[in-house]
């Protein structure tokens, strides 16, 4: 048996703490090979607080958190300090020595870190059968299923409904930034690669940013709604680093321009519809302006009403077909929501969602986050006529390095699935095809769909040499998920390239 153990009488008496000096090396953090020269020269450089100490040495830092070699190492620091080591103070010390709360290992059910991004027309969306899909920090439907239908009959069947008729989707979480005041125009010449200065009121232009280094950065339209009163929309995911990036232009590189930026994102509900039978729709329900092409031309704004309230319709097209935005208050989203789908009605609208735009943007070669993905210029993705010839602009010092304009740079192309297989996004490929042993590959898939229009597997790519390589045949290598096949290069333009359906 054990025996007992009696307590000690009185308070605990600790020895003294001392070195015994030795010619080689005197460790102090055995986890973490800490000497005691290491604290001193931490002393030396100035390192004396407890905290720095720790991170400068690593001194404390392994598991332990400092119980065996804390009480030494601080004892060299007060004698370097000519200080009692109460003085000294301790570390914090951090899990696995201190307990960890349920509380933070169950944190995901009391809520999110960041916040969720509702849009105004959200719960409509949820009352009406859509699949939502996290886009970032937003929910977006990802479909409208019907019941039985699988991601992709839903989504080939509401494209294919667009096409044909009509089609509505949600943007309201494009990003949305108000640039307003005298120097307006003249802000946005510099930050986009083309011009804006020349925009007429009234009229929207597409626009590309790029980075400081030359790579495209961002690219959305841009309305001019009077001489000084910008509203710029970008990417759902870029809206963020867009502002920052406004921001710090104006406060550190152009404070002299008087100019203003507000964000205004979460200010206004938006909606898309698009199709041959969207202008009708909307003939039906706006009053107050016509949406005739005379009246509203490709990339024309007009303010009207809907069911009573004020709105702004633009005439644009993401999915290629004749398109109009219509942002009206958040707070009225789901009413004209709901007054567009009723007029749409009798000419067979349907809702899409993520999955269908997808689908229509591929269709049409438009570039998204998959594709401005940091490494690319607007040479790779063929936006090159965008780059202004008559002023400077950020990125255009350094857009014409060397290995920026190099032919064999990965460019932007559309690929067709020879063996009628579905593509994977990410698949790499090859110009010969070996299962047993991969070759090289000369790019990567970015997005990849069945497209109801072709009739076809088809996506974008990254290929090298791409715009020369239109034409040709290489092979997609995917080992991972086993996909392997022919594939035909060809323009990243598949759906009516001349953009005669959008222009009407």
């Amino acid at each position: 048996a054990l025996p007992d153990v009696e307590a000690a009488p009185g308070e605990p008496d600790p020895a003294p703490v001392f070195e015994i000096k030795a010619a080689g090396k005197s460790f102090v953090d055995f986890q973490h090979d800490v000497t005691a020269e290491d604290v001193r020269l931490a002393h030396r450089e100035g390192f004396i607080s407890v905290e720095h100490l720790k991170r400068y040495t690593t001194l404390g830092m392994a598991t332990d958190q400092g119980k065996s070699s804390n009480v030494p190492g601080l004892a060299i620091m007060a004698e370097a300090l000519g200080k009692p080591i109460p003085e000294v103070g301790t570390t914090r010390f951090r899990p696995p020595y201190t307990a960890v709360s349920i509380g933070s290992l169950a944190a995901e059910r009391f809520g999110d870190l960041k916040p969720e991004r509702l849009t105004p027309m959200h719960d409509w969306h949820i009352a009406n059968g859509a699949r939502m899909y996290s886009a970032g920090l937003w929910y977006r439907p990802m479909i409208y299923g019907l019941a039985g239908e699988t991601v992709e009959q839903a989504y080939v069947r509401e494209a294919k409904a667009t096409r044909d008729s009509a089609g509505i989707v949600d943007v309201s979480t494009l990003g949305k930034i108000a640039v307003q005041g005298p120097d307006a125009a003249e802000f946005l010449d510099r930050v986009y690669t083309n011009m804006f200065s020349t925009l007429a009121v009234g009229k929207a232009r597409y626009g590309l940013m790029l980075r400081e280094d030359g790579l495209a950065f961002d690219d959305g339209t841009t309305w001019r709604l009077g001489e000084q009163d910008f509203l710029m929309t970008t990417t759902t995911a870029n809206a963020g680093k867009v502002m920052q990036h406004l921001e710090y232009f104006l406060d550190v590189i152009w404070p002299e321009l008087k100019v203003t930026v507000t964000s205004v994102t979460d200010e206004w509900a938006g909606a898309a519809i698009g199709g041959p039978k969207a202008r009708a729709i909307l003939a039906t329900c706006v009053t107050g302006t016509a949406v005739d092409n005379a009246t509203l031309p490709f990339m024309g704004i007009v303010r009207g009403q809907i069911a009573g309230v004020p709105v702004m319709i633009c005439r644009l097209s993401f999915s290629g077909e004749m398109a109009f935005e219509v942002y009206s208050g958040a707070g009225h989203g789901t009413h004209v929501w709901e007054a567009l789908i009723e007029a749409g009605k009798p000419s067979g609208l349907v809702t899409y969602g993520l999955e269908a735009l997808g689908t229509m943007r591929i269709e049409k070669g438009h570039v998204t986050g998959a594709e401005i993905d940091g490494r690319t210029t607007a040479r790779d993705l063929h936006l090159d006529w965008m780059l202004s010839k008559k002023k400077p602009f950020i990125g255009s010092a350094m857009m014409d390095r060397e290995g920026l304009i190099t032919p064999d740079r990965l460019q932007l192309v559309g690929l067709v699935s020879l063996d009628n297989r579905p593509f994977n996004g990410g698949a790499h490929i090859v110009e010969e095809l070996d299962e047993a042993n991969p070759r090289d590959s000369i790019g990567h898939i970015t997005a990849c769909c069945y497209s109801p229009a072709l009739g076809k597997h088809i996506a974008l790519a990254l290929v090298k040499g791409g715009k020369a390589r239109h034409g040709t045949r290489a092979f997609v290598s995917d080992p991972l998920r086993n996909r392997f096949g022919p594939i035909e290069i060809v323009s990243n333009h598949f759906y009516d390239p001349d953009g005669s359906r959008m222009h009407g």
